[in-house]
């Protein structure tokens, strides 16, 4: 019963990378990842999986950006999302705490 976190990444994204080993190891964050299933989608490699992560990540969120993170909820809905990186570890605690809600 727990919700879903969507991890939208690449191998050559340099943001992801800084928000793997900047945000996601700091304890406050982990424990508020902690609560979600978790998963990581590569959408810049070629063929498939990839270019169908990179599909499903523009039609339900109308973007390609990455990072991109989202919430949702057993059903598949849309609870939040946050684009890009940040370096403010309040501002990416709300995001998660807003997506339990």
């Amino acid at each position: 019963n727990k919700r879903l976190f969507i991890d939208f990444t690449g191998y050559t994204c340099t943001n992801c990378r800084w928000m793997e080993v900047n945000m996601f190891t700091r304890p406050k964050v982990g424990d508020e990842l902690a609560k979600f299933v978790r998963t990581k989608l590569y959408t810049d490699g070629e063929g498939e999986p990839y270019e169908g992560f990179q599909k499903m990540q523009e039609e339900k969120f109308s973007t390609v950006a990455l990072p991109l993170y989202a919430i949702l909820d057993g059903d598949g809905k849309t609870i939040a999302t946050f684009p890009g990186l940040t370096r403010d570890e309040n501002e990416f605690i709300r995001f998660l705490q807003a997506g339990l809600k």
